[in-house]
């Protein structure tokens, strides 16, 4: 379920110092770290003054959070956080990123707008893109940020000779929202949707003859082919009265025109609908700890003069998450065994369930948070880790069980103990009245119901223990003839072999017990490793249906627009992941190296 947090208000995630550094706010990344449900984040972007603080208090479901501003002055800077639960998405919390405006005039640094607009996409699971009057060709040529993606972003570690197209596996949905909208929604006399008027807007022009025609393209082949999905929300002006207007956190949506408060409803539905978890590589959810992590690791790759690389930075993530899990597997391990195993345990079988339970649970506490553990190298830890404690509650089962008969014994024998120093065996029959009251002693031992798996054990060597002592009885009793003594020395000689053999069986079964123990704790490791390995496998090939989906949309978008070359870049990339599907789909024995690395 996890824990959600309740922020009353935002607090900035990422300042922006006046020399252009960036850094992760220390109380924020606090805050993040008490989320444990999975995240969703959207962020939004856009030219200063262009009002989208006022869309991100909406989806808090407030009117007043973000600083709205009511001057030319651009109030955000740096990147501002919220942290609601999500109204949708029962044990979510929805992260909202407020960043400060682009192309703000008094800052002057255009490089420091790039990379704001870089840790928008990079920490979001959607963006929204936001502007004002209409989406033209000055609209998308001051959207620049989103071709320089190339240089200032790397998916993978090693060189990558297509890595624009794995971007769209990684970006966040895309959705772009015009303020003060005031044309009419028609092209050729015809109605059409927001949708249809961004990808009007985003129709490459074909053939590129020219150098300018090119650059004019580049933007919008960006747009398309990085983002998965792409959304288009017109908003009219909100009021005629520029008295409201300029103090809209104030205003109650009575007061402003019906169709901007539906429009907003509109934006915000579809925000809770379809922006998805952040996810980690594709497949792990992240949460609250770990987007903190993630900011503080792309900010620091900014500030050292290199290139964010989500592959490095998700690598050092899982290396953390993984010591995490371990370490609170272990815990729970130790811990469960502490609290529930009554030392001594009856039997083994008892005391083997008992681990059984807690380890299951361990394990599954494990895989659960854990991720890209490669050579499963963290698994194979836990696993030494619980086997180490196992053998030290066996031990401690051991010892207990021990003591106890040790005692239990040591009780029972008080009255032998006390006829022995008085002599009261030395006497005709004296070896009879021995014998009767060693079965009585044992006869009581057996009937204790906790002695523990030690029983028998304890119980051999106390009798070991007395045989001299009975030897020299029988020996001394002038009641019994010479055959009686030997037939008395042949039957106890037989009853101690009987009972050496007793515990030499009860030793081997437990022996056996314990490995049997520890092949399917291995079987029960391996088995929640391939279930988890499984779910990857369907994710990930839900994802490539999802992106051939969107890519084949895009493609045949294109071909109506009469832009075939374009459409052909979308063919061979749907070639190329309907390829990758394949591998993925194919059953070979690929859980035969998982088998053998866990044995190792």
């Amino acid at each position: 379920m996890g824990s959600e947090v309740k922020m009353e208000a935002p607090m900035c995630l990422i300042e922006n110092s006046p020399d252009g550094k960036l850094s992760v706010n220390p109380q924020a990344k606090e805050i993040l770290s008490k989320i444990t449900q999975p995240v969703v984040v959207v962020a939004i972007v856009g030219l200063y003054r262009t009002g989208k603080s006022y869309l991100m208090n909406k989806l808090a479901g407030k009117n007043a959070g973000f600083d709205l501003g009511a001057t030319i002055v651009a109030q955000t800077k740096g990147i501002w956080m919220w942290c609601v639960p999500h109204p949708t998405k029962k044990n979510h919390t929805l992260v909202l990123l407020d960043t400060e405006g682009l192309g703000d005039v008094q800052k002057g640094d255009k490089k420091n707008d790039t990379w704001i607009f870089c840790l928008a996409v990079l920490l979001s699971s959607a963006m929204v893109y936001n502007s004002k009057g209409t989406i033209d060709q000055d609209s998308i040529e001051k959207l620049h940020y989103v071709q320089e993606l190339t240089e200032k972003i790397k998916v993978k570690a090693s060189e990558n000779d297509d890595e624009e197209a794995e971007f769209s596996k990684h970006f966040p949905i895309f959705i772009w929202t015009v303020r003060d909208f005031t044309l009419s929604l028609e092209v050729n006399g015809e109605k059409i949707t927001d949708d249809d008027y961004l990808e009007h807007a985003l129709a490459v022009k074909e053939p590129e003859r020219t150098l300018r025609d090119q650059m004019l393209n580049l933007p919008k082949k960006c747009i398309r082919m990085y983002f998965p999905r792409h959304k288009c929300f017109t908003f009219c002006s909100p009021t005629s009265n520029l008295n409201l207007f300029q103090k809209l956190e104030q205003v109650s949506d009575e007061q402003l025109f019906p169709s901007f408060v539906a429009k907003a409803k509109q934006f915000c539905d579809y925000i809770f609908s379809y922006a998805e978890v952040k996810h980690l590589d594709g497949f792990q959810p992240a949460k609250g700890n770990m987007f903190g992590n993630l900011a503080e690791k792309y900010t620091e790759a900014i500030n050292n003069g290199q290139v964010p690389c989500m592959e490095n930075a998700v690598l050092y993530l899982s290396e953390n998450e993984n010591k995490a899990a371990v370490e609170k597997a272990s815990e729970y391990y130790e811990t469960e065994m502490a609290k529930r195993v009554v030392f001594p345990t009856e039997t083994m079988d008892q005391f083997m369930d008992l681990n059984k339970e807690c380890e299951e649970k361990a394990v599954d506490i494990f895989i659960t948070r854990s991720f890209k553990d490669k050579d499963h190298h963290f698994q194979k830890e836990l696993m030494g880790r619980i086997q180490k404690k196992k053998n030290e509650f066996l031990k401690k089962n051991e010892d207990a069980s021990v003591a106890h008969c040790d005692d239990l014994l040591a009780k029972l024998s008080e009255d032998l103990d006390k006829a022995l120093t008085a002599g009261s065996y030395v006497v005709p029959s004296g070896y009879q009245l021995f014998k009767q009251e060693m079965d009585k002693i044992v006869g009581k031992y057996n009937e204790d119901t906790k002695k523990g798996i030690k029983g028998d054990e304890v119980l051999q060597r106390f009798l070991k223990n007395n045989e001299v002592t009975g030897d020299t009885i029988l020996k001394s009793d002038k009641a019994l003839d010479e055959n009686e003594r030997i037939k008395e020395a042949e039957k106890a000689k037989a009853e101690s072999l009987m009972m050496e053999q007793k515990v030499s069986q009860v030793k081997a079964s437990q022996e056996e017990q314990k490995v049997d123990n520890q092949m399917k704790s291995f079987e029960m490791n391996f088995q929640r490793l391939l279930e988890k390995l499984k779910a990857e496998k369907m994710m990930m090939r839900e994802q490539i249906e999802r992106l051939v989906s969107e890519k084949r949309r895009e493609e045949e978008l294109l071909t109506r627009q009469g832009c075939a070359r374009q459409a052909k870049l979308y063919a061979a990339q749907i070639s190329d992941l309907e390829k990758e599907k394949e591998q993925v789909d194919q059953e070979t024995a690929w859980y035969t190296p998982i088998w053998e690395s866990l044995k190792s």
